[in-house]
């Protein structure tokens, strides 16, 4: 019995559909009809950045310290106060993942003006978003561009002036207060801190707030942007400042113990036993504090407190 030949396959005769697995010729059709795999899809678009979103942005940093690594300080508390910008700008979790990573990276700036470095780290991410020449190395860069310099202008102002600037202000509020009623509550114990705060947080909060916006608008001028800041300016004014209230504070001591001294102490008179006290602990502080010598402030309270616990001797 004669075995038939099978026909020879008609070249112009479709293929079967592939198997999975199976290599697909140049000609056939790529896609769930052909056999093949999907195309890609595109990547999703950004989106426009919000002013909402630098609102959610800034109030996030006010958690920046509370998120530090000893490796990275402040990078992932930066982070995560970027974050709300980002899953704007990277709607694709793996890109988001990746912009999330560039920025855990090491940070270390002045709490209170980190705005501005988020700023201007923003708006670089919007533009590698939508398609621009940017790197992570160039975004990293712009970050430790500003960092570093808003650390030394920031420390200077508003942990060794602006502070105790607060504070003797809250100090001073209690002399317009006279003596409690010994039935009621001594709204001193209030009012003191209360004043430190509001003074303090009327230039830090809205530092804080207007950062995130000022660093976006100058990311392309850093320079300018630190110039635009005068804290070097501001600095000096309440370094005045505070020394006036400084001078105040220690004339209503002084006051205060000219009048509960008497007729003198020792026969140095009224005056003299009002100022022995405030003599005893400048000399005391001097000598307690001799190894840091840039700590005024810290000699100024030790001269009050020490002036205070001489007082009750004479």
């Amino acid at each position: 019995m004669n075995e038939e030949n099978p026909a020879p396959r008609d070249e112009a005769t479709p293929s079967e559909p592939h198997g999975p697995g199976e290599p697909i010729g140049p000609d056939e059709p790529i896609g769930p009809d052909g056999g093949g795999a999907p195309p890609p899809e595109p990547p999703a678009r950004p989106l426009p950045i919000r002013a909402r979103d630098f609102g959610t942005a800034s109030a996030r940093l006010l958690h920046l310290q509370a998120i530090l690594a000893p490796d990275r300080m402040q990078g992932p508390g930066f982070a995560f106060a970027l974050l709300p910008v980002l899953r704007r700008l990277y709607p694709d979790r793996e890109r988001l993942g990746e912009a999330m990573a560039r920025h855990t990276s090491y940070v270390a700036t002045h709490p209170l003006l980190a705005g501005y470095v988020l700023g201007a780290a923003a708006r670089l991410e919007e533009k590698r978003a939508a398609g621009e020449a940017v790197d992570g190395a160039r975004i990293d860069g712009l970050k430790r561009a500003l960092a570093s310099p808003l650390a030394a202008m920031g420390d200077p102002f508003f942990w060794v002036v602006l502070r105790p600037f607060a504070g003797l202000v809250g100090v001073l509020g209690i002399a317009w207060i006279g003596p409690a009623d010994p039935w009621l509550p001594d709204l001193r114990v209030l009012l003191c801190p209360l004043l430190l705060l509001l003074t303090y947080n009327a230039l830090a909060l809205p530092t804080r707030w207007r950062g995130v916006g000022a660093g976006y608008a100058a990311a392309e001028r850093p320079a300018e942007l630190l110039r635009a800041l005068r804290l070097g300016d501001w600095r000096d004014v309440f370094e005045r400042g505070g020394a006036f209230l400084y001078g105040t504070l220690l004339a209503l001591v002084g006051a205060g113990l000219h009048a509960s001294s008497g007729s003198g102490a020792a026969g140095l008179g009224p005056f003299g036993s009002a100022l022995l006290p405030l003599a005893i602990g400048f000399v005391a502080a001097r000598l307690l504090l001799r190894r840091a010598p840039s700590a005024s402030v810290e000699t100024a309270l030790a001269v009050l407190a020490l002036a205070g616990l001489a007082s009750l001797a004479f």
